[in-house]
């Protein structure tokens, strides 16, 4: 009797999974066909029950005023209750938060903390702007050594802004030596990744490139794309 009860219970609890699955793909779908007012019938009970992927809508909702009047102190709470559950997502929409000040007192080392947070799963935005921190010295000291670790490491994984950024602090010496053949990989990486202006890179890097250093540069960032990154210069 007592194992049948234990079956049971098992069976609901998985039960209630699959339908709380269902349910917040309904929610994203609707909110990827632009049916907001669907989307927030969907995602809020989920969110109110304490869904870390809900909640993190219902704050890009309120941020983005879709479906709803805009609201950034919604968007923030919202975006606080999924951020503390572990919603990297959620967390650095909190970090640029209060480091625009948007809706919110600016406060840099809040938003650094928040960065650090979201950083812990790798996010490619988070890490961009925790070396924009250490590149422009916002209530931290500037460190461009730190900086280029925080550029990278979100290059490698595909952010064009800081594909764009390594590669400035490449061709400017910020943190090293100028490299202008490394330089221009990066830059030709975040054009790929489509980053505009980045002539203003490619340009004084080239003035004491020959030919085919210029060749080659394109033939490493063509390869380094292609295998996700893998064989890029550091």
């Amino acid at each position: 009797m007592k194992n049948s009860v234990k079956i049971l219970l098992l069976c609901s609890s998985l039960f209630c999974q699959i339908a709380l699955s269902d349910e917040l793909e309904t929610g994203e779908s609707a909110l990827r066909r632009g049916h907001y007012g669907t989307a927030i019938r969907v995602l809020l009970p989920l969110a109110n029950q304490g869904n870390i992927e809900a909640q993190t809508y219902m704050g890009y909702l309120y941020e983005k005023g879709l479906g709803v009047t805009q609201s950034y102190p919604e968007a923030i709470s919202w975006y606080e209750k999924a951020g503390k559950q572990g919603s990297f997502r959620a967390q650095h929409s909190l970090g640029m938060f209060y480091f625009t000040g948007e809706g919110i007192t600016l406060n840099y080392a809040v938003a650094y903390e928040w960065f650090i947070r979201a950083s812990d799963n790798d996010f490619p935005p988070s890490l961009y702007m925790l070396g924009l921190m250490y590149h422009q010295g916002h209530e931290i000291a500037t460190d461009f050594d730190r900086a280029r670790v925080w550029f990278l490491k979100a290059a490698k994984l595909g952010s064009a802004n800081a594909q764009f950024m390594y590669a400035f602090m490449l061709q400017s010496g910020e943190g090293g030596p100028s490299e202008p053949k490394k330089a221009m990989v990066w830059a030709l990486l975040s054009e790929k990744n489509g980053k505009k202006d980045t002539v203003a890179i490619t340009v004084p890097a080239s003035i004491g490139l020959s030919d085919l250093d210029i060749k080659t540069a394109k033939k490493i960032a063509n390869e380094c794309y292609m295998d996700d990154y893998q064989s890029c210069p550091d």
